[in-house]
């Protein structure tokens, strides 16, 4: 009998423009994936009960959603509570895995996935950001960087610096740090984001945003210098390893 593959739910629609990228991603590591429009699922009725029971991930991808006409995600994350309400927390305490990618990532922030008082705001420089940079994951609780080491990755963003508002920053600082969140930094630092953050997860490990683009590195032709090892040409991107992380977790919950 062949083995079942784990599936991933990739969101479209309303500016998004990464699916195609991400599902492919996922695909390569073993996932089937599923691409569909956050208004599909509406009219659908898709369920909270059957997003546990159908996918083992739920990826939104980058993009402009709305073209960030009221600050990066935040319609889209009012249409997303509003229109199908699902819980991601208790999708992940399921066991599901979750992956918000740029513009994925304000999303996922401005659902207060990761708790209130943080939020993506204008690159320190005030301009739009398309460069290849060094990340380097910290600690042990996210799932989707186990065992990586330092990672180049391209970024594509004009909102990408992470801060802590209010008067609660110590506090919170503190409470990530002592739950695992701050899983991934620039190295040498990036647009004046707070701690140097690319990337947050949240205390189960299964919920991951990041600003730098994983899908779109999974092959090494796609890195700028490639042509300076041409024999490597058919390798790996160091992107495509968090799918794969991300399908031996599918696979061991399956």
């Amino acid at each position: 009998m062949p083995q079942r593959k784990p599936r991933v739910l990739v969101l479209s629609g309303d500016g998004i423009h990464g699916e195609s990228e991400t599902a492919h991603a996922f695909e390569i590591a073993g996932f089937d994936a599923d691409i569909r429009t956050l208004n599909e699922l509406m009219i659908s009725r898709v369920t909270q009960e059957e997003l546990t029971r159908r996918w083992s991930a739920f990826a939104i991808p980058g993009g402009a959603t709305f073209s960030d006409t009221l600050g990066s995600g935040k319609i889209f994350a009012l249409k997303f509570e509003h229109g199908l309400g699902w819980d991601l927390q208790k999708y992940a305490d399921r066991g599901g895995l979750v992956l918000g990618i740029g513009n994925g990532f304000q999303i996922l922030l401005r659902m207060n996935v990761f708790g209130t008082d943080l939020s993506l705001t204008t690159n320190e420089a005030g301009k739009f950001s398309n460069q290849w940079v060094r990340v380097i994951p910290n600690g042990a609780r996210c799932i989707w960087l186990k065992g990586l080491g330092t990672l180049e990755l391209p970024v594509r963003h004009a909102e990408g610096r992470l801060m802590i508002l209010g008067l609660r920053r110590p506090e919170i600082l503190s409470r990530m740090e002592r739950q695992g969140m701050m899983c991934l930094t620039y190295e040498g630092g990036l647009h004046g984001s707070e701690r140097e953050i690319a990337g947050i997860c949240d205390p189960s490990g299964r919920i991951f945003g990041l600003m730098p683009h994983p899908e779109d590195y999974i092959r090494w032709s796609s890195h700028p210098e490639w042509t300076s090892a041409t024999n490597r040409a058919n390798s790996p991107g160091q992107g495509l390893s968090l799918f794969e992380n991300a399908y031996h977790e599918a696979m061991r919950v399956l």
